[in-house]
Formats: C-alpha cells, structure tokens, sequence
C-alpha cells in the first residue's frame, strides 16, 4: 500500500502540473486531490520541489543505466525530447514558473555527465588534456540547453526528429574538433 500511496501522490503531482503551473501547485492541492492527510504526503515528500527533483532524476536514471555510453547520449537526447513534446503542458507548466531553474540544472547535470563520457571517449587514444576535454564538454552542453530551452520556451514547435535531425549535423563535426585538439596538444 505504502508505494501505491507515493504513487498516486506523484501521478497527482504530475496531473496538477498539466493543469496549471508549478508556482500555482500547493501541498493543499496535492492532499485534497488525493485525499489524503498532509503528514501522508510529508512522508513520502519534504515539498513539491523534491517532487520536480524526482522527475528529472527518474528520467535521468533510466538513461544512463539502460543504454552505453557511446550511444547514451544520442538516446538520452531522443528521450528527452520525446517526453517533453508528448508532456507539451508539463513542459510549458514549469517553463511558466519561477522554477524553470530546475529544469535548466537538471539539463546542465544529466548532460554534463552523459557528454563528458561521450568526448573523454571520442579522445581517448588522443594526447589531449583534461582542461581541452572539459571546455569542448561545456561547450556542447551550453549549445545544447540553450537550444531545448529557446525549443521549449517557444513551445516546441519543431518535431523531436526534427530537431534530433539538426543536432546531428552539428555532433557529426565533434570527431573533427577532438583530432584537432589532439594536433593542438602535440
């Protein structure tokens, strides 16, 4: 009964969160909603925002322990933009709030870590130093989540294939920029 009652509280969670946005949602409308108690809900949650933290983290997990490395990040990607344009209301929901910054970190970190990976393997053979591999790293992921952000703050008017499409071209060129950071670095 235990996990039953997390989650319906968090598939109430996310049924407010299509519905207005996350600023607006309340550990009131949460409890109400699911008719339970508030010391319920406080055992399973500290706030709403531990509820949004939960969301990216279970999306995260199951990108990285399901797929290797060299592939990760392309599905990672493909996943990412799939469950946001299916979840247009979600997605606009938060984009609407002062909580925006919880999506942007949790891009920046499940992106730092799925990149990092990718390029530190792209390189591995090559003399490069760590300090070249972090801001060729960076560089990707501020390219990146400057583009999904500008893609969900103009509500995602690109389909993912789309926009995966576009992506692609400008990954396709990260061999040529690592050999010549290996030349550079020689």
């Amino acid at each position: 009964m235990a996990t039953n009652t997390k989650e319906i509280i968090f598939a109430t969670f996310l049924d407010l969160l299509e519905k207005m946005p996350f600023d607006k949602i309340t550990v009131r409308d949460i409890v109400e909603a699911c008719g339970i108690n508030r010391n319920t809900f406080y055992y399973y949650y500290s706030d709403i925002y531990e509820m949004l933290e939960e969301i990216f983290k279970n999306e995260y997990l199951e990108i990285v322990s399901n797929h290797s490395s060299d592939l990760r990040w392309m599905i990672g990607f493909k996943k990412l933009l799939d469950t946001a344009y299916n979840n247009p209301k979600i997605i606009s929901n938060i984009c609407a709030s002062r909580s925006y910054e919880y999506l942007e970190t949790y891009l920046f970190k499940s992106c730092r870590t799925i990149f990092s990976e990718f390029v530190k393997e792209l390189a591995n053979s090559k003399p490069i130093d760590e300090k070249t591999l972090e801001f060729i790293s960076s560089f990707y992921e501020y390219a990146i989540i400057g583009t999904l952000s500008e893609w969900f703050r103009t509500g995602m008017r690109e389909k993912p294939e789309e926009l995966l499409k576009q992506f692609s071209v400008v990954f396709s060129g990260i061999t040529t920029v690592i050999k010549m950071a290996g030349k550079a670095s020689q």
